[in-house]
């Protein structure tokens, strides 16, 4: 499969792509933690992890 990808060129167009990789991303992540076979308080826990983990911004 071929893809052409055309590249945010304005400050303003790479915050928007970054933005919505970032959701894309965190929503994946739920979802995983969601589909592990362990007690609900151990995926909060492992959520909460590693919220503590991510560099403030």
């Amino acid at each position: 499969m071929n893809m052409i990808v055309y590249r945010p060129e304005t400050e303003k167009d790479k915050k928007e792509l970054e933005k919505r990789a970032a959701v894309i991303h965190n929503q994946e992540v739920l979802l995983y933690v969601r589909q592990l076979s362990c007690p609900d308080y151990q995926k909060q826990a492992l959520v909460k992890a590693i919220l503590t983990e991510l560099p403030s911004s």
